[in-house]
């Protein structure tokens, strides 16, 4: 997909082209960056969500092993707070701030290129 910036009236829009679909549909650049960190933020949700599920199957079943195998020694608790610590560490750092102070990091980077390459051209 190829997108081209313009400026009319005074406000910015983005232009997609799709070179098989023919051309794409005409938005603002805010409602662009809108969307984008709105998207941002569901991924890193649903990031955590996979994260959460993959912890609480898995280590079900390694309690599970735990308590048939050899039950006179409880080595699953060092495993669930182990992974326990780095899956709060997810979830603290797919809070929407955090996406956002990130995603407005991005934004600048690019609007820094883009004019960069206007002014050089």
């Amino acid at each position: 997909m190829r997108v081209s910036v313009f400026s009319f009236g005074g406000k910015r829009f983005i232009l997609a082209f799709q070179p098989l679909k023919g051309w794409g549909m005409k938005m603002s650049l805010e409602d662009f960056k809108r969307a984008w960190r709105e998207i941002e933020i569901e991924e890193a949700h649903k990031g955590f969500m996979v994260h959460l599920a993959a912890y609480v199957i898995v280590n079900g079943f390694l309690v599970f092993v735990n308590l048939y195998a050899s039950p006179g020694y409880l080595w699953f608790p060092w495993i669930l707070a182990g992974w326990g610590i780095g899956l709060a560490f997810h979830f603290v750092f797919s809070r929407s701030r955090f996406v956002v102070s990130d995603w407005e990091e991005k934004v600048a980077k690019i609007e820094s290129r883009v004019k960069k390459s206007s002014s050089s051209q």
